[in-house]
């Protein structure tokens, strides 16, 4: 049985996890804009503001740090492409997780809020995981993969 081309795989996650925030912040704009959901009051929305940018601070410094060093783990492991593919991969779903949570988040605080600073902090979530999308020449660089790991991981061995 040939394996899946893992490059392609974690692609097509990263897609839809990215589709899902923004059809996720389109379907809140929408409930927001026809006032299908009553706003909150400024108690709950001074509150929700600090605990969004704690979160999101927490979620984007610390994710970033677990990231790299879970990357670094991957690149210098020292057993087969797919292991080190394995690693990357996990790094990868759990640093995407802490940057969607928190976009999330402020996403939710849009539509109990309607405050459209809430809104401008979940875009810049979907900014920040487009900006890690998965990207075939640069995991072969990160991981040290030869070109037969690559042909491995593409299916094609």
């Amino acid at each position: 049985m040939q394996q899946p081309n893992a490059f392609r795989v974690l692609k097509i996650l990263h897609t839809a996890l990215l589709m899902s925030m923004i059809i996720f912040s389109l379907i809140a704009i929408v409930l927001v804009q026809r006032n299908l959901v009553p706003a909150s009051g400024e108690t709950l929305e001074r509150s929700f503001q600090v605990i969004c940018i704690l979160v999101s601070g927490v979620m984007l410094l610390g994710g970033f740090n677990l990231f790299k060093k879970k990357m670094l783990a991957a690149r210098n492991d020292t057993g087969s492409g797919e292991q080190r593919m394995d690693l990357y991969r996990s790094a990868c779903i759990l640093w995407w997780a802490m940057i969607e949570g928190p976009g999330l988040l402020a996403t939710i605080g849009y539509m109990l809020t309607h405050n459209l600073a809430f809104l401008a902090l979940g875009v810049f979530h979907i900014a920040c995981l487009f900006v890690f999308t998965p990207r075939k020449a640069n995991i072969v660089v990160l991981l040290n993969l030869t070109n037969e790991e690559v042909s491995r991981l593409e299916g094609k061995k």
